[in-house]
């Protein structure tokens, strides 16, 4: 005979079933027949019910009835029930909780503590209080009258539905873990003082937040787990943070009281951000990674008081400051996008980057205190942003736009950035100093209309130098402690008052370019051009009595050419200073000029000698030589000749008495003890040698372009030179030995 077994599936039906039954069977119904406790059978007529409704037990309270619960109730069976039509409430430190089952009706509840949950169910529609009420119904829609006096718990949500109201007690609490109150169709009531708190789990704000008596709000939901706002935030008492991150998820949030903790915070471009503490902020706020935006950041923490961000933050919108409020940035980023407006200041160091990247003018002051790391400005041309107090930088990036300066100082502590067009707009009040250890990468430029500044400092070891972008005037002092200003193709003005101290081989003004740089020349002084190439090469101009006065400007620039600053390139060849000085001319009509110049050993070239040199000038198409030659002067490790009384300015150069050069005039010998002879010449040119017979005279041919063409020894008082292999042309014939130096000119049939 064959053994018969229910599949499993008609077995566990089976089961719940009889499991039903049973309990069905098992069910009793109690009803209060008399106000009493809960435990009385009085209060029942008979038997009082269990205190533990584990069966489906049915409870009924009915109108004008007023049981008290002496002990805790649980209601624990899916069809056990509780109905109240009329007064259920409790004793101190009793609890009643719903487990599973179904609380009911419509009369009055007060309870110490009412816990619901997540398997039970609450219809009930009357009038609800409970010192502490904890929700763990997944949705709780509730149309019952609903007062907290101290705790309300969320681990679920609880709506408010048609009829219903909730009432938050002074002073109470609303924990959420999780859940949120929403409404539909009920009320709320939360105007008397309560706080908030988010516990344990992540979580989306609702209508707990929206009273006007919120307090206290706490974040605490773990490391991992965050808060996302639903609408906007504003907390007139603490905002408390102990673990998890507050999602402003394009909402505002407005913090008018305390906020501490360990702040972090994810922003969007959407939201505003305002903390008005009069007291300051003690704690930092964090900015979580990939979220460090705001559109609109308001400061207002007290005068004196800041606020510090980490590890970063863009404003897309404005930076508000009031009261003198001050935000720390040591050590971050901040990127204004938008506008600074009010009166703030910013507090950096020097790992800090502040960066201005709108194409707006920022219409505040930008006030700063400490040196900071980098200053970006990228506003689009035309675009300003000013400053309200000195800056101090290391690293300036002058991409785009316009910093005024404003009547303070600017330093640049290591560099400036290279490629940028924008500019800086200064004031004879300001001072600029550039101090870095090696070249400065970019140039510095100025607006036409404010290219002035008080004092210019120049510190840049490894033999570097600050590029102008821009003519600029010195009112006060250029001090050059060491480093070079390279003014390009601009003039470097020095005021009619200004002075330039610490010049010397390794400081000084480098001419790459067209650029000059101009003093101002009186009849009280010298004046000394602190100029020089790759090498130290300064001038000085003394005027003589009855010159007139003005400024003069000067470019220095390497090598001497035979048509003053243009033909061929005589330095190569010939013995004389590597360096031509071009002088600009801005005194009146009438100048007369004692002029000094300077050079070191270095600028030296093709064999000059310290001995009979003199200043050429290139005046009338040509170099000139007066006769006034001297021995060089070495003075430190300068060498000097001067020059007396100049009436014009071009360029000048430094000769020795072998230099021969394209429009060097013919010397005029007082006798004729070298004549020349036929002039022109086509085969010979014959040399009628009147100096000390014996002596050896050298005889050097040079072209119009400077060029040697031919070199000749000879001691003899008649000497023929053959001219035959020459092109026809004009040609200068130089003699010379230590005694003497002639230059003749002939042309060559």
């Amino acid at each position: 005979m064959k053994n018969k077994f229910l599949n499993p599936v008609k077995f566990g039906l089976v089961l719940a079933s009889f499991i039903l039954v049973c309990g069905i069977a098992s069910a009793t119904t109690y009803t209060a027949v008399a106000s009493g406790n809960w435990t009385s059978a009085l209060t029942w007529g008979g038997t009082a019910p269990p205190t533990n409704l584990t069966s489906a037990d049915q409870v009924n309270i009915g109108i004008g009835m007023d049981v008290t619960m002496d002990q805790n109730i649980t209601l624990n069976n899916a069809l056990a029930s509780i109905n109240i039509t009329g007064t259920l409430s409790s004793a101190a430190h009793i609890k009643l909780t719903v487990i599973s089952g179904s609380l009911t009706g419509s009369g009055t509840i007060t309870a110490i503590q009412l816990i619901l949950n997540a398997g039970g169910t609450m219809s009930f529609t009357g009038s609800l209080t409970a010192d502490t009420l904890i929700n763990s119904m997944l949705s709780l829609t509730s149309s019952a009258q609903t007062t907290v006096s101290n705790e309300l718990t969320l681990n679920g949500i609880l709506n408010v539905s048609v009829g219903g109201s909730l009432t938050m007690a002074a002073n109470s609490h609303i924990t959420v873990s999780g859940a949120s109150i929403s409404l539909s169709g009920g009320t709320l009531n939360m105007t008397s003082k309560y706080n908030v708190d988010y516990t344990s789990m992540s979580a989306v704000t609702g209508l707990e937040l929206s009273g006007s008596g919120l307090g206290k709000v706490g974040i605490n939901v773990s490391g991992a787990n965050n808060v996302t706002l639903n609408s906007n935030l504003t907390t007139n008492d603490s905002l408390k943070f102990i673990s998890g991150t507050l999602i402003l998820n394009g909402n505002n949030l407005t913090v008018n009281a305390a906020l501490s903790g360990n702040v972090i915070i994810s922003g969007n471009s959407s939201s505003n951000l305002t903390i008005n503490t009069s007291g300051g902020v003690s704690s930092a706020i964090n900015f979580a990674p990939g979220f460090q935006d705001l559109n609109n950041l308001t400061i207002n923490v007290g005068s004196g008081n800041s606020i510090k961000i980490l590890p970063g933050l863009t404003v897309d919108g404005t930076l508000v400051f009031s009261g003198n409020s001050k935000l720390d940035i040591s050590g971050e980023m901040l990127t204004i996008a938008g506008n600074v407006t009010g009166t703030g200041t910013l507090v950096a160091n020097t790992t800090t980057k502040l960066a201005f990247t709108a194409s707006n003018s920022i219409t505040g002051n930008i006030n700063l205190t400490g040196t900071l790391g980098t200053f970006i400005a990228n506003i689009g041309s035309g675009n300003t942003l000013k400053l309200g107090t000195n800056l101090t930088v290391d690293t300036l990036k002058l991409t785009s736009g316009m910093v005024i300066l404003n009547n303070n100082n600017l330093s640049v502590n290591t560099d400036i950035a290279a490629g940028g067009t924008g500019i800086i707009l200064s004031t004879p009040s300001s001072s600029i100093t550039i101090t870095s250890s090696s070249t400065i990468h970019g140039s510095l430029g100025f607006a036409a209309a404010g290219d002035s500044v008080n004092n210019l400092t120049i510190n840049i070891g490894g033999s570097g130098s600050l590029k102008l972008g821009s003519d600029l005037v010195v009112k006060g002092n250029l001090h050059l402690i060491v480093g070079f200003v390279d003014v390009g193709n601009n003039n470097l003005h020095i005021g009619i008052n200004g002075t330039i101290t610490g010049a010397g081989t390794t400081s000084y003004v480098i001419t790459s370019g067209s650029g000059n740089l101009t003093m101002y020349a009186n009849l009280s002084n010298t004046t000394t051009f602190a100029v020089g190439t790759s090498t130290y090469l300064p001038a000085e101009i003394t005027l003589n009595g009855g010159s007139d006065t003005g400024s003069i400007g000067i470019n220095v620039s390497s090598g001497v050419y035979s048509q003053g600053t243009s033909g061929v390139l005589i330095s190569s060849s010939q013995p004389m200073v590597d360096a031509t000085w071009l002088f600009q001319n801005n005194i009146g009509s009438t100048i007369n000029a004692n002029m000094k110049l300077s050079w070191t050993a270095s600028a030296e070239a093709n064999g000059f000698l310290h001995k009979d040199d003199y200043i050429s000038h290139f005046a009338s198409s040509a170099w000139d030589d007066i006769g006034d030659s001297m021995t060089a002067v070495l003075s430190g490790s300068l060498y000097s000749v001067t020059r007396a009384n100049i009436t014009s300015m071009s360029p000048f150069a430094v000769f020795d008495q072998k230099t021969v050069s394209t429009g060097v005039n013919e010397l005029i010998a007082t006798s004729d003890n070298i004549i020349i002879y036929p002039n022109p010449a086509h085969q010979n040119l014959y040399i009628n040698n009147n100096f000390t017979p014996g002596s050896l005279i050298n005889a050097e041919i040079y072209n119009t372009l400077g060029q040697m063409v031919s070199s000749y020894q000879f001691k003899d008082a008649l000497f023929a030179v053959p001219v035959s292999g020459l092109v026809t042309g004009t040609y200068f014939i130089k003699f010379h030995n230590d005694n003497m130096q002639v230059v003749k000119k002939f042309s060559k049939l």
